[in-house]
């Protein structure tokens, strides 16, 4: 059995002959992302590179998304297994940047970072094959990648977890790029990292007709206004000062003429929270001012949910596996606690309903690339990163059937 700096070692020098396919990889899917919903040819692309692995390959019911084992002891066939979670899917934004592997698809772009990530839970899963098959491995390990669809509608970690995802897993981990970190600097935090997010969307029929005669009408535009000036302001003095609620109004669609009052107008906002509790007043408050303005305008208000997500809680003794990881990849150094919780939400919270967790936000920013925001046309990476982050996850997931650790088999 090989001293644990040996097998650090090891994830090294296995980093150091792959590191040029990864960014190969990357810059492939970066070429060619597809929108959430669509991702077959992703999904083909990575099937066939663990094939070439020789792992056991699995695609999601209707060809979107994929799972691979690697499981290196006949006794850990029937568990325990740790999972390591990416997405594939991309955004409807604008590539803007002048390099040769910007998007060929026009108007679809990897702005958020998912080529990245799948590409690092692949590396993760490339070093530890290679490490299996030399006979590297200091222990016995059995490790999910997971590579889902449709993150940023919120549905994809649900497709897959009905489609079996998690059938024998124990625990799960996730990354994030984030552009406000430096190369080689990992962000973390124990508990709520990210917050929940629901969809709010608001349909109101009232009564239409000419623009000199609103006295007519009931009007969906007015009702429509005064619902987002009274929920701004009720949501603001309902919710707990000390628990931070977010809620944003993004899109408001009403008529096609100047001078014609429309029968209907619509309206689609995000409410963001903390906690169940501030949650549920934050719902409540929505539906009291639905109430209220319906009395008002004389049109009829209809709210219902969509898209959603619960919050990304992670889970303390795996954010202490991870530490540990970056210590032993990078320096302990390395490691910057994160003080508050996103106000941005993340799918991987439905795998958290089923499974503990955690998620690490990977530095991504370097001198010349990688500063421009998340869902921006000029969006990019240092490609170092790729690297960092594919150790990363090979040594927590070896660190997690440590012998001398208990995590993996309480």
């Amino acid at each position: 059995m090989r001293h644990e700096t040996d097998w650090i070692k090891v994830i090294r020098q296995h980093a150091d002959q792959l590191k040029s396919d990864w960014v190969a990889m990357r810059r492939h899917l970066h070429q060619y992302p597809e929108l959430s919903n669509h991702e077959f040819q992703t999904t083909e692309y990575l099937v066939t590179a663990f094939e070439r692995l020789g792992l056991p390959t699995h695609v999601s019911g209707e060809g979107r998304g994929l799972t691979a084992d690697l499981v290196s002891a006949p006794e850990l066939a029937s568990g325990p297994c740790i999972a390591i979670r990416g997405d594939i899917d991309a955004l409807p934004i604008h590539d803007s940047k002048l390099v040769d592997y910007r998007s060929r698809r026009d108007g679809v772009m990897h702005a958020c970072g998912h080529d990245v990530h799948a590409t690092i839970v692949f590396g993760a899963m490339q070093v530890l094959a290679a490490m299996d098959a030399a006979r590297e491995l200091p222990w016995p390990v059995s490790v999910r990648a997971i590579l889902q669809p449709a993150e940023e509608l919120a549905i994809g970690a649900r497709h897959m977890i009905h489609h079996h995802a998690l059938s024998g897993v124990n625990a799960i981990l996730a990354l994030h790029v984030d552009p406000t970190r430096l190369v080689g600097c990992i962000g973390m935090r124990k508990g709520t990292l990210a917050a929940a997010c629901d969809t709010i969307h608001l349909q109101i029929h009232g009564k239409g007709g000419h623009g000199a005669r609103p006295q007519m009408t009931n009007d969906p535009i007015d009702a429509a206004t005064h619902w987002v000036q009274s929920a701004f302001r009720r949501v603001a003095r309902t919710a707990d000062p000390h628990e931070t609620v977010v809620f944003s109004v993004g899109q408001i669609q009403a008529g096609h003429s100047a001078n014609v009052i429309p029968d209907t107008a619509s309206l689609s906002g995000s409410l963001r929270s903390l906690d169940q509790e501030s949650r549920r007043v934050a719902l409540e408050t929505l539906e009291d001012v639905c109430e209220a303005i319906q009395r008002e305008s004389g049109c009829k208000l209809e709210m219902r949910l969509g898209a959603s997500a619960p919050a990304v809680v992670n889970d303390a003794r795996l954010v202490d596996l991870m530490v540990d990881s970056i210590g032993q990849t990078l320096t302990a150094g390395a490691v910057e606690w994160i003080g508050q919780p996103s106000m941005g939400s993340e799918d991987f919270s439905y795998y958290l309903e089923h499974v503990p967790g955690a998620m690490m936000r990977l530095g991504v920013s370097g001198e010349q690339v990688g500063n421009a925001p998340l869902h921006t046309s000029a969006f990019d990476v240092d490609e170092r990163a790729l690297a960092i982050g594919s150790q990363l996850f090979a040594a927590t997931v070896i660190n997690y059937f440590d012998p001398a650790n208990q995590t993996a088999v309480d």
